[in-house]
């Protein structure tokens, strides 16, 4: 060490040393903390695994959850959890840890703490990683069985979801309200110092009596020693009877106050004083946590806390799983909304134009090169949905295609890969007025197609009359329904109701029989409230319009065999993972999966698809995003 440096370091600690005398800490706590004075919690979580030794505690490993996060100011105001699935994980990195919470369920929390100030001052080391709205907490203490803005204090995100940390909701006794005390905004992810103070404001005095007026108090943020803003509250006493880390002790309704609003994020350190800091000592306390966590605000520890930073010139497709190459056909085409593979593995691509293409690779090296048309007319309006002919079918090789006023099958009759028929499956329906009508498409194994009809009015689905009078919805009317047409093409019927824009069909390897659906809650309660994957069963009401006691009683909803939050993903693609001549797209355990095109917010999903007794069960994983309609 330097002279220099030496000289800087005794001169701090001689300060320190007259401004905080010295208290009975834990002898395992961190010696570069002297402010001692009044400290009545200290959760460092660099310190746990020395502590924990001490204290004859099984140790923890980076990864591991944490039971109990051991107080170091001697007070022995352990917050614990023995709660498995509750339990927050134990990370390390640069040198430093946290404790990382999973936003779901997570927190720890220390009861029967009797604690009470008139001011205080917290030191809070965080890094929140989102924030879903619904006052997502950092720290939150209370009275036995109030709520924490009532008599104690509550510092939290907020009500309200952001894309950024620029809500750090606080209120405490004297002032309730929430209230961000936020003056910019900073990145998720990122480790930041707050430094929040619960205090006297300053004096000032009555014009008419000249006496002091004492009787308010204020709230005041420091975000990495940065001013922020400030409130004012009552002079009230604080309480801490209960303590949690990582979520909030309150209750809005009858029920009595519990623990909610959990952290997504993580957390490093907490100090809690008993009075207002002057701003010397606020200033060297903020000083030693900057230092001590300079290795995570750098972007050098561990556990993805690095400031997110905006992708320059981001790919237009982007794989979220490894192992994967995304290349673009060098061919040029419009309006493609449906594609598919033949067993021959060429590709048919549907336009919203009406035109149907074939892509073939020519040279061997899996990328399709080659465009030859196969049909080229104006007889399709607005097709959207599409199911190719199965080997060996008897009119020949094709394509069905869902368009408005008809369902219609393209056909090659002569062999020369180009359609030259066109076969009016289903028609005579009153078309709709707006731009889509008939929808998806499919053909089972029995020769059976099936494709979809559009709600009559998906902003009044019930079909109200003005003025709220009678519902003119029908169950027997084949608007908002799929349909299902015999093999030769001279009888269909209903196959089930309460659908309102079915854009995508296909059967799976069992021979069941899924759809997509548009997300309807924008126009209509409870009406699909999400985007969602349907398996279709004869007779069944999918909820689109739902079942109302005056318009309509006589339905049972069908829900839905999986959504895809958050709203408008607009899922309108959708195939099976082949499992023909064991040829699949991905790992083996990806055979049979569905793969859905949200349109609207350019994602590509995987759903997996596991059939029980009680139907089928799914789950969903974000494949790719794109930079396009999908």
């Amino acid at each position: 060490m330097r002279a220099k440096e030496l000289f800087y370091l005794i001169s701090a600690l001689l300060g320190l040393g007259t401004a905080f005398p010295a208290r009975a800490v834990e002898a395992w706590a961190d010696t570069r903390l002297v402010a001692t004075n009044g400290l009545e919690l200290w959760l460092d979580a660099s310190r746990q695994i020395s502590a924990r030794q001490q204290r004859a505690l099984r140790p923890l490993a980076d990864g591991m959850a944490i039971d109990h996060w051991l107080d170091a100011s001697g007070h022995r105001r352990d917050v614990s959890q023995i709660v498995r699935e509750s339990m927050p994980q134990f990370r390390m990195g640069g040198g430093v840890a946290w404790i990382s919470f999973d936003g779901k369920d997570d927190f720890l929390v220390a009861t029967a703490q009797q604690m009470r100030f008139t001011n205080c001052t917290v030191f809070i080391v965080a890094a929140p990683r989102s924030n879903p709205g619904g006052f997502r907490g950092l720290f939150g203490c209370a009275e036995k069985s109030q709520n924490d803005y009532v008599r104690g204090l509550n510092i939290d995100l907020g009500v309200s979801g952001s894309s950024i940390f620029n809500n750090l909701n606080i209120e405490a006794a004297g002032a309730v309200g929430a209230r961000s005390l936020m003056r910019t905004g900073v990145g998720f992810g990122e480790f930041h110092v707050l430094a929040i103070e619960v205090g006297p404001k300053a004096l000032s005095v009555d014009k008419a009596t000249q006496n002091p007026n004492a009787s308010t108090s204020s709230i005041n943020l420091w975000l990495d020693n940065q001013a922020q803003e400030s409130r004012e509250r009552a002079s009230v006493s604080l309480a801490a009877d209960e303590l949690v880390i990582g979520a909030r002790i309150y209750s809005n309704t009858a029920d009595l106050p519990y623990v909610q609003g959990f952290l997504d994020g993580s957390v490093a350190e907490v100090l809690l004083y008993d009075r207002a800091l002057d701003e010397p000592a606020r200033n060297q306390i903020a000083a030693y946590l900057s230092e001590k966590y300079k290795s995570l605000r750098q972007g050098g520890g561990a556990g993805g806390f690095n400031p997110l930073i905006p992708v320059h010139s981001p790919p237009a497709v982007q794989m979220f799983v490894p192992g994967f190459a995304v290349r673009e056909l060098p061919v040029h085409l419009k309006n493609i909304n449906c594609v598919k593979y033949r067993p021959d593995g060429k590709l048919v691509t549907l336009g919203y134009d009406g035109n149907i293409f074939l892509l073939s690779d020519t040279d061997g090296d899996g990328v399709e090169d080659k465009v030859e048309p196969f049909w080229q007319t104006n007889s399709l309006r607005a097709p959207i949905g599409m199911a190719l002919t199965p080997p060996g079918y008897a009119l020949g090789q094709g394509v069905f295609v869902a368009a408005k006023g008809k369902l219609a099958l393209l056909v090659d009759t002569n062999g020369d890969d180009r359609a030259d028929r066109e076969i009016v499956v289903a028609e005579g329906w009153h078309e709709l007025s707006h731009g889509v009508d008939a929808l998806g498409a499919a053909i089972d194994s029995a020769g059976n197609v099936y494709f979809g009809l559009g709600a009559a009015n998906f902003t009044n689905p019930y079909l109200v009359e003005n003025g709220g009078g009678a519902a003119r919805y029908n169950l027997q009317s084949e608007r908002g329904t799929i349909l299902k047409v015999s093999p030769d093409f001279k009888h269909r019927e209903i196959l089930c109701t309460g659908i309102r824009f079915p854009v995508a069909m296909a059967f799976n390897s069992r021979g069941d029989l899924f759809s997509t659906d548009q997300e309807g809650a924008t126009w209509l309660a409870n009406g699909n409230p999400f985007d969602e994957l349907l398996h279709i069963e004869p007779g069944r009401h999918y909820g689109f319009p739902p079942r109302h006691p005056k318009y309509l009683p006589n339905v049972i909803d069908e829900p839905s065999t999986l959504d895809y939050a958050p709203q408008h993903q607009s899922t309108c693609g959708l195939n099976f993972n082949s499992i023909k001549a064991g040829e699949i797209f991905g790992p083996n355990f990806w055979a049979g999966d569905a793969f859905v095109s949200g349109y609207s917010r350019g994602k590509l999903y995987r759903t997996k698809l596991v059939k029980t007794a009680a139907g089928y069960v799914a789950e969903s994983q974000l494949l790719a995003s794109l930079n396009m309609l999908t």
